[in-house]
């Protein structure tokens, strides 16, 4: 399978952090991805976003700014579409604070003209850990990680993340984007279940070329996204009747309340919130319900 720039369109989300993004606006133009195939969904409503304000030499920067903070599932579901408008075959996703090193996309490319597989629908570029091992994530109703040492090779798995991850246009086209109602987190693995479920194979190149700063990752996980992590979860068991799923729901839940209650800060108000996020699964509720600004 021959991969080449002009087939590729990059997607990046963004949320106040410009110096990262025009990190990453760099890095995806050292790939030769044309600069005119690379979509900015701005997800911060008090700044129209325009090429100019990231770099005076950008002026071909397809920029989608928005009314309203999306969050990541919202924001990449913009630039799938983008993508696919464009007439593309690829779309290449990163969050602002990560981005491909050199190399990136000709070892995508190199491993592509190695394998014999059809209906191909996802590659991610696989991150190491702290030991130096690649990160591969399974599925058993919740994501299963595993580790192998890093290599030239894809692995087939059964869930990616979208950072680094190059998606096929004709799976977009069939499936539709990922959905935006799960509004952060979740939605990754919702959308490679319906891939898998439609034949697309997922693969893993775990070589690690990706930097990635995970500067959303500081300081734990804050209630606000706890609250996304229950309610996303058990509603992909609700509304796919899935045992298995609910199952692994409630014993992740259960885990999670007893280390809230033995160790983590803001006890009170983490619980409020999953008490919150279960009914809202129950009752269907979706999309934006808390912010960081609601700590």
């Amino acid at each position: 399978m021959n991969l080449i720039p002009k087939d590729v369109g990059a997607v990046i989300v963004t949320y106040k952090r410009p110096e990262a993004l025009k990190k990453t606006i760099f890095a995806i133009l050292s790939q030769d991805i044309p600069e005119s195939q690379i979509v900015i969904v701005n997800n911060d409503p008090s700044i129209q976003l325009i090429p100019e304000h990231i770099d005076i030499s950008f002026t071909r920067l397809v920029i989608k700014n928005q009314l309203e903070n999306i969050a990541s599932a919202g924001g990449f579901a913009k630039g799938m579409k983008a993508i696919v408008d464009m007439g593309l075959k690829w779309a290449w996703l990163f969050n602002d604070d990560s981005r491909p090193v050199e190399g990136s996309f000709f070892s995508i490319k190199t491993a592509l003209e190695n394998t014999n597989y059809e209906k191909i629908g996802l590659i991610k570029i696989g991150n190491l850990n702290q030991t130096g091992k690649a990160i591969l994530l399974n599925w058993n109703g919740v994501r299963v990680p595993s580790y192998v040492d890093p290599s030239e090779e894809l692995i087939k798995t059964d869930l990616v993340t979208f950072d680094g991850c190059l998606i096929s246009c004709l799976l977009i086209e069939d499936i539709g984007t990922c959905d935006p109602g799960y509004f952060m987190g979740t939605y990754e693995f919702d959308y490679c279940l319906k891939a898998a479920k439609k034949g697309y194979k997922i693969f893993t190149l775990p070589n690690g070329q990706i930097e990635d700063e995970k500067m959303g990752s500081v300081g734990g996980t804050p209630p606000w996204r706890q609250y996304y992590n229950t309610r996303n979860h058990l509603w992909m068991g609700i509304s796919r009747r899935d045992f298995r799923i609910l199952r692994s729901w409630l014993l992740r839940e259960l885990k999670f309340t007893y280390a809230i209650l033995m160790w983590e800060d803001q006890k009170i108000l983490r619980l409020r919130y999953k008490f919150l996020a279960m009914y809202h699964a129950a009752i269907g509720r979706r999309g934006k319900v808390l912010m960081p600004k609601n700590n």
